[in-house]
């Protein structure tokens, strides 16, 4: 019963990321009317000048928002897992997730090859954080809302909450108990049935899945396997590219003004030639999907640039993730695999809608190394459980073939180059609740070890701040915060989390 209120608050955070984050997908997937009128061929020399001075103009806006609030740039999933270490303190919220708003649909409408996802989820984070300070929530309480918004934005931008869910435990908190589950689960299942009732028509649902009728189990095996290390391959080097890009961007010794102009330039162009590789990207992979006709070569030359486009327009920091490109350059990796397939006469034309899927979950685990929320999420996508059995193969089969080629998780990168960009001096306390039977629990302050310059520094109970003494009992649902050193928090949070046994 305790909990009752806290559950209402996740399902208040769900609904007002909803809220939010819903409009922004719409906004999104319906700017590409708006490219369409703006790089029209039939455009006057002079139209296609004022389209580039407009998009210059909003280029320099975006980077206005992001050296005006750092933390709103790229994906915001990184940011949304700093947030709940403690490592950043979010002052003003509603400002950040305002600018990041109206950065993302700026920055994504305008071509640029991001995805929606990312800044749902920091912003879902952002609207949890502002909800714990609106009914004044403990510092446990707060951890768990930013994680049902987080939860929420992430489900509000794919319809997908039980992929959502996991993706928090999986990814962003990387730790399980039933209380993340449940936060996460009640924010997710809250945004995704609202998305569910604004985007009825499901796009994916057109893409093929007819099964190969004439394939044994262990020829099924090795095709899986070969898909698996070419995929791999193409996850390795949307993962280097994106690095490659980050530093030239960042080191690149050019005046800002010409750098952002170089930045248009590529947008512009994009537009004008390419403008099916702009944004996300989905409509051009279903009508990928749909063209029986289309050459090796013109897939391959469409995946080289959906690749290092994308890569490139997250290396300028602007708000916007890479869930959405990586998923369709997965899906257009798993056409061409499929096409060579089909020209060696080992499945049929209409079997190759199966490869698009599977690229889409391999490229995503090899990716973001999260496998079971790559699973779930294309069974949400695509609402068809008959794919578990080759989602599961492939899955594993991508996991372990990256793992050799030793691709890093690229959440983990992002997340290492904010905290290096961070001010590591000083200290930072992470709070966590005592669990029955933990190390904690029933042991006098005293009689704790902790490591060298880690120290017990509050403890609440019952909504009160006790005074700390060194014969001060800590009993189950206490709330301890522990000082450690700012540079050390990741090394730490999830081994005192541990410890308290947090349920």
């Amino acid at each position: 019963m305790k909990n009752l209120g806290m559950y209402f608050l996740a399902i208040l955070t769900g609904v007002l990321t909803g809220i939010v984050t819903i409009p922004y997908r719409y906004l999104i997937e319906k700017s590409i009317y708006i490219r369409k009128i703006i790089f029209a061929d039939k455009n006057s020399f002079l139209i296609h000048i004022e389209v580039l001075l407009g998009l210059y103009l909003i280029v320099l806006l975006i980077n206005k928002f992001v050296e005006i609030l750092p933390l709103i740039s790229g994906s915001g999933i990184p940011q949304a897992r700093a947030q709940t270490y403690g490592r950043f303190k979010m002052k003003y919220p509603v400002k950040d997730f305002t600018l990041k708003f109206i950065g993302g649909i700026l920055g994504i409408s305008s071509g640029f090859s991001l995805g929606r996802e990312g800044p749902s989820v920091q912003v879902g984070a952002l609207i949890g954080e502002w909800i714990s300070k609106v009914f004044n929530v403990n510092k446990i309480g707060r951890k768990y809302l930013i994680m049902s918004g987080s939860s929420a934005g992430l489900s509000s931008a794919f319809t997908a909450p039980l992929a959502s869910t996991l993706f928090i435990a999986e990814e962003l908190e990387k730790f399980f108990n039933y209380r993340l589950i449940i936060f996460s689960f009640l924010g997710a299942i809250t945004s995704g049935f609202m998305a569910s009732k604004v985007f009825t028509d499901n796009i994916y649902l057109q893409i093929p899945r007819v099964f190969p009728n004439n394939f044994t189990l262990g020829k099924y095996i090795v095709i899986i396997i070969l898909f698996s290390a070419f995929i791999s391959v193409i996850g390795k080097s949307f993962t280097s590219s994106l690095i490659y890009f980050q530093k030239l961007y960042y080191n690149a010794k050019l005046n800002k003004y010409i750098k952002l102009f170089l930045i248009t330039l590529s947008v512009y162009l994009m537009g004008t030639f390419f403008i099916d590789l702009t944004a996300g990207g989905e409509s051009y992979l279903i009508k990928v999907v749909k063209n029986d006709n289309i050459s090796f070569f013109m897939l391959g030359i469409a995946i080289v640039i959906k690749l290092l486009f994308s890569t490139l327009s997250y290396a300028t920091g602007f708000p916007g993730g890479i869930f959405l490109p990586l998923l369709v350059t997965g899906g257009l990796s798993g056409k061409l695999f499929g096409l060579f397939l089909v020209y060696f006469n080992i499945i049929e034309p209409i079997n190759i809608g199966i490869f698009v899927l599977l690229g889409m979950a391999g490229a995503f685990i090899v990716v973001v190394r999260s496998p079971v929320t790559g699973i779930i999420l294309l069974l949400e996508m695509t609402n068809n459980f008959n794919m578990l059995p080759l989602l599961t193969l492939t899955g594993a089969c991508a996991y372990i073939i990256s793992y050799i080629m030793d691709v890093k998780p690229i959440y983990d990168i992002l997340y290492e180059i904010i905290k290096r960009k961070d001010n590591n001096k000083g200290t930072v306390e992470l709070v966590f609740e005592i669990g029955s039977n933990s190390y904690f629990d029933n042991m006098k302050i005293k009689d704790v070890i902790l490591p060298e310059n880690c120290k017990i520094t509050s403890l609440e109970r019952r909504k009160s701040e006790l005074v700390l003494k060194d014969n001060l009992l800590i009993e189950t649902s206490d709330i301890i915060g522990i000082t450690v050193d700012r540079i050390d928090i990741e090394k730490f949070y999830n081994v005192f989390r541990t410890m308290a046994n947090e349920v």
